[in-house]
Order: C-alpha cells, then structure tokens, then sequence
C-alpha cells in the first residue's frame, strides 16, 4: 500500500517492542475492517430508528468505502511526505471523532456524513499503520511474521465484525457499533503516544514526493461519489430525468479529468503507466467484481435474515459463522495451492463458486429455512472466496519492480473500496426497481422486497459470471505467496 523507507541493518526489535508494535498497528487496521463489516448487521435497526429508506440506507455503508478508496492513495503518500506516526494519529484521532459523531447521530444524514469522515479517517490510518509496521521490521524474518499477522487479523476482523455486529446491537444497541471504537481508539492513542514517540523509525519520511495529489483524490473520489448519489436516487427518478443525466455527466467528466490530470501532475496520485502491465489491469477489475459480490452478499442478506425473515441482529451475526470459517480455510489452502495451480486457475474456481451461491440464493423463499436455502450459499462463498482472494492479490502485485509494490497493493485496495460501494449501488438500483414495479402491481411488501432482493442476486451472479470469463485474461501466474509484496513492503 505504501512504499516505506527501510532503516539500515537488518536488526531484531525486542520481542516487547515488537509486540507494542504490532498492538498499535494491528489495532488501528482491526478498528478499519471492522468497522466495513460490523455495521451490517445493525442496518435493519439504522433504518428503522433513523427513518432510511432502502436506498438512502446503503449509504452507511457506502460513504465508509467510497471515502476510503478515494482517498487511501493519498494517505500513503501523506504519510510518506508528513511523517508516519503523524498521520496515523491525525488518522485515528478523525477516526474516533467520527465514530463518536455517528454513534450520536439523530438522522440519516448526520450519520451518512459521519460514515464519510470515518472513511477518509481510515484512509489516512490504515497505510500510516502499514508504513510503521514495515518500517520498524528492518529483519527480513520478524517482518515477515509481522506482516502474517496483520493479514491473518484483517481476515479475522471481517468475520468477528459481523458476528460482534449482532451481538451489539442485539444486546445495547446499534449505536455501539459506532461508540466501541472511541474506548479502543483512546487507548491506542496512548499507545501511539508513549511507545513511538521520539523513535525515529515511525515518523521518518521517504524520499520521494514533496507534494500531495489532492487534487486527483478530489476528482476521482467526487466523481464516484456523483455516480453513486445519481444511481441511488432513481428508486424516485427515472433514468430520462434531466437530474439523473446530469448527474452520470457530470460524475464522468470528473474521472476523466481525475485520467487526464494523473497523466500530467508532477506527483501524480497513481502513475497509470501501471496498468498498462495486463495482469494487473485484469486483476484490479477482477477486484472491482468480487468486492461487489462480497458487499452486495453482506448488504442484502443481512436485510433478508432480519427484515424478510424477523431473525434477531444475534442470530443474523451467527448465520454468517460458517462463510467466515470457510473462507479461512480455504484462504489458508489458497496460500500453499498458488504456487502449484496458478493465479488464473484458482481465481476462476473460487469466482465460479461464488457464482453458484448466489444463483442459489434465488430460492430463498419468505421465511425460509437456513439450512437449505442459506447455508449452501454461504459454505459456497466462503469456499470460493477463499480460494479467490489470495491468488488474486498476487496477480494484482506481481510483476512489478520491487519499489512499486506498494502503488500496485495501494491500487488493489482502491479497487476494493470503489468496487464494494458502486457495485452496492448498482445492486441497491437493481433492486429498488424490481421492489417498485412489484408494489405497483399490489404484491405484498414482504414478497414484493424478496422478488427485489433476487433481482439483485441474479445481477450479481450475472457479474461474477462475467468475472469468470475475464479471468481467462490472466496470465497463470506460479508465484509463491510473497506476504511483504502483498503489503507494499
């Protein structure tokens, strides 16, 4: 993600340092995938205490991302240029800020805007903790157990996120999605503070760029936050309206000025020359399409389990143990087949496996039965997301030299970002057309939201297909699982 300067020598922290190390900077990225994951399973209880409507709803989740991605490029630069232990505290300190500020919100705008300075607190945090934790594991050995655990914690956040999602809100309410990170934030604080102050480590820069893309950030992240707004919006605007072309014009010629700009600014936020190596375009738009079945999965099954269904936000939470539990496991089984079967190979049977889960969720009925109808789909994801996902971070930062890896992990974790909250959007539209058009011919509300949901399952599975078939533009790529390049060490 971040490109970051590593000291001289090849010397061992001690294992008290090390371990301080690791709390601080495992920490901070746990508070930032939790937080994509944790909120999903209040939605149902957000929308009815804060009066969402469906599409307004995704919001919560889309502002988080789209903040995120638009900006996570900048953040790694801005902690090359300012300093890391810099802004990883300006980072967290916006980040508990906003949390504070959503969990107090009194309307869904207020919480929208808080989700939104949470994402762009996060995109400022998470390659600042990157950059400190590369950086201070100058030992090839300890660095590579460092970054270990920070990858096999992010995994593990993303599925207790959801399971502690349930139980919170079931228990003291949705709101402590939003107020735990204000404890857990204050003490890495002062963390932060007494054990990396003065150490030269954490806060010296890289040489490299003198100044900040803000301008690129603000054209892209802009623009896609337009396309997304515009898309939403058509559940009471029809796609003819002059609003509605305006806003798909305008969110266009703002990425083209965000293309046009990166191919002239002096320290541009992405050097698109990149993405002329072939596997790296392919796997980054792999990205885009996985994220959005990911997100989509999460959105409108967490709607399915406790609007459609009743289930209590706990049992929703514990529904999702077994997709979490799988995909660890075949994440794990991922990591050693790579080298054996190839990028290409295992991308496509973990894409077609997801596929077939949500071609299956089309028999979900009102009411349904768990284990018939869900848990086939979720031990389907869980194994195809599993087998996907790590073969797919190779190709997206193999192939590149070595002191551009970390532009290339920046530009796949853009990729998530924006992939998850567009594809959200465009799933939410697909979805509220189909709800519309059923209520408009008297279906009754529960059947006519289950026939919107399968509407945005079938595009879904309509994508991961499509998916599938882009992976044959992969090279096979043989490559052993290289933990410091998957993290822009």
């Amino acid at each position: 993600m971040v490109q970051a300067a590593v000291p001289e020598g090849d010397q061992m922290l001690s294992r008290g340092r090390a371990a301080l190390l690791l709390a601080i900077t495992c920490g901070a990225q746990l508070l930032v995938i939790f937080d994509e994951t944790v909120v999903n399973l209040a939605l149902p209880s957000i929308r009815t205490d804060l009066e969402f409507s469906t599409s307004s709803l995704a919001w919560v989740v889309d502002a988080y991302m789209l903040l995120f991605g638009g900006f996570l490029l900048l953040g790694g630069r801005g902690a090359d240029l300012f300093g890391r232990q810099r802004m990883f505290l300006i980072g967290l300190t916006v980040f508990v800020g906003a949390s504070l500020a959503g969990g107090l919100a009194q309307s869904d705008d207020a919480l929208i805007i808080a989700r939104g300075v949470q994402g762009f607190g996060a995109a400022l945090l998470s390659p600042a903790a990157l950059s400190i934790l590369v950086s201070a594991f100058s030992n090839a050995d300890q660095r590579g157990k460092a970054l270990g655990v920070w990858g096999g914690l992010s995994g593990i956040a993303g599925t207790t996120g959801v399971l502690l999602g349930g139980l919170i809100t079931d228990t003291i309410g949705w709101r402590w999605v939003f107020f735990i990170n204000v404890p857990v934030g204050a003490i890495l604080l002062a963390l932060t503070l007494a054990g990396l102050r003065g150490n030269g480590v954490a806060i010296e820069s890289a040489a490299g760029p003198r100044r900040l893309d803000g301008f690129g950030a603000a054209t892209i992240t802009g623009g896609l936050l337009l396309l997304v707004y515009t898309m939403l919006n058509t559940s009471h605007r029809d796609w003819s309206d002059p609003l509605t072309v305006g806003g798909l014009v305008g969110a266009a010629v703002l990425i083209a000025l965000f293309v046009w700009w990166e191919g002239r600014a002096p320290e541009p936020l992405l050097r698109l020359g990149i993405l002329a190596n072939r596997q790296i375009a392919v796997a980054n738009v792999l990205t885009v399409l996985a994220a959005s079945a990911l997100y989509g999965t999460f959105f409108f099954l967490s709607l399915y389990m406790q609007v459609i269904n009743g289930w209590s936000p706990i049992r929703a939470g514990l529904s999702w143990a077994p997709l979490g539990l799988t995909m660890a496991v075949f994440a794990g089984a991922a990591m050693q087949l790579t080298p054996k079967l190839g990028t290409r190979n295992l991308i496509m049977v973990g894409l077609a496996l997801v596929g077939l889960g949500q071609v299956l969720l089309l028999r979900s009925t009102v009411g349904g039965s768990y284990v018939s109808e869900l848990l086939p789909t979720l031990l389907l994801s869980g194994a195809g997301f599993g087998l996907a996902l790590v073969p797919l971070v190779v190709a997206a930062v193999s192939g590149v030299a070595r002191e551009e890896s970390g532009i290339a992990s920046g530009l796949m974790n853009t990729s998530q970002q924006v992939g998850g909250a567009v594809g959200l959007a465009v799933l939410v539209t697909v979805a509220n057309e189909a709800l519309s058009g059923k209520i408009s011919e008297g279906v009754a509300q529960g059947s006519a939201l289950l026939d919107g949901l399968h509407a945005a399952f079938l595009v879904a599975a309509v994508l991961t297909a499509f998916a599938v078939v882009v992976t044959f533009l992969l090279p096979n790529n043989r490559a052993k699982v290289d933990m410091a390049a998957i993290h822009g060490g």
